[in-house]
């Protein structure tokens, strides 16, 4: 499916097929929608899509994963098939990264991060350029997913060009995203609140 956009910054024939993690992973806060961290849209069956195509809501409509907009992410990299959802992120990071467009990393299946050496090769790659990252991790239901900065963290392993150094320094980002305080949202009166 092909959603109503300018499709000049896509990689030319990709289309998001069955995969639908942005419809799931991601909160959603606005008047026209309001979904919870971690919990499928109400407006999705699986197997058919959305059930608003192809009018979706704007927030909706305009939002893509990174996959669909970088060429050097092959299909592997569809966030279904990697447990990897890639985003570019506008953060709040810390100096001296502040204002850059980075990378955020939510990561779904925490059982194959530590043997994901592609995915571990793109992420040396953008520290050794110095773009921001982040790995976030949180898998329960409505609750929003804890992040962790990596281009600190990575240094020393990213500098020593040791693959094998940065995935144990990914799975260390992400027990300590799993060790932080959750944050819990409910939906009341089509408002997203906080329920702890």
């Amino acid at each position: 499916m092909n959603k109503n956009n300018d499709d000049k910054f896509f990689v030319q024939g990709r289309e998001c097929g069955e995969c639908a993690v942005c419809c799931k992973v991601l909160t959603i806060d606005t008047p026209e929608l309001t979904k919870t961290p971690n919990h499928i849209c109400k407006n999705h069956t699986p197997g058919v899509g959305c059930s608003l195509y192809p009018e979706w809501p704007s927030v909706c409509n305009k939002w893509y994963c990174a996959w669909r907009n970088l060429s050097d992410l092959d299909d592997s990299w569809r966030p279904d098939r990697i447990n990897i959802l890639t985003e570019f992120a506008r953060e709040n990071f810390p100096p001296p990264f502040t204002g850059h467009v980075g990378f955020r990393f939510t990561v779904l299946d925490p059982h194959k991060l530590a043997k994901n050496r592609k995915f571990a090769k793109f992420v040396m790659k953008q520290i050794k350029n110095s773009v921001p990252c982040l790995l976030a991790f949180g898998a329960e239901e409505n609750t929003e997913q804890a992040a962790a900065f990596l281009n600190f963290a990575l240094e020393k392993a990213v500098k020593s060009n040791n693959i094998n150094a940065v995935l144990r320094e990914l799975v260390k980002a992400l027990d300590a995203c799993d060790q932080r305080p959750k944050i819990t949202y409910e939906i009341k009166n089509n408002t997203l609140v906080k329920a702890n």
